[in-house]
């Protein structure tokens, strides 16, 4: 009788064994969604890159159409300071404004070219001013 009362006993809980085994799923669980999630941390900074790029080109344009002056160094809009996987030459006297993909500027631009590449061009605000 008494061992009966004493195995019965016994196996009310886990083993150590099973206990280690699903730490180490739990663990190799966690360890794909954590990679799963930093890619996806990744495409989020490069598609607002690639959206930050493509407001500043439309600031420079209508900012040239509206008042006929070019967007500088110093003087543009506050998309184009958040841009870090592009390069832009800013237009001086009238000339281009020119945009270059830089997939060496952050590890999450390696896919810039392929994403947002079809904003890397020169572009051209000519035209007059608005008057009215």
């Amino acid at each position: 009788m008494k061992t009966v009362a004493i195995s019965s006993r016994l196996r009310n809980g886990f083993t150590v064994i099973e206990l280690i085994f699903v730490i180490i799923i739990i663990g190799i669980l966690a360890s794909m969604a954590i990679s799963k999630l930093a890619v996806t941390r990744d495409d989020a900074k490069l598609s607002a890159d690639v959206s930050n790029m493509a407001i500043c080109i439309r600031d420079a344009a209508y900012a040239y159409t509206a008042q006929h002056i070019d967007f500088t160094e110093t003087d543009h809009s506050d998309a184009c300071d958040r841009v870090v996987c592009y390069t832009i030459v800013y237009a001086v006297n009238g000339e281009d404004f020119n945009v270059t993909t830089n997939s060496a500027a952050a590890d999450y631009c390696a896919d810039i070219d392929y994403v947002g590449g079809h904003l890397a061009k020169s572009y051209d605000f000519g035209g007059q001013k608005i008057t009215r």
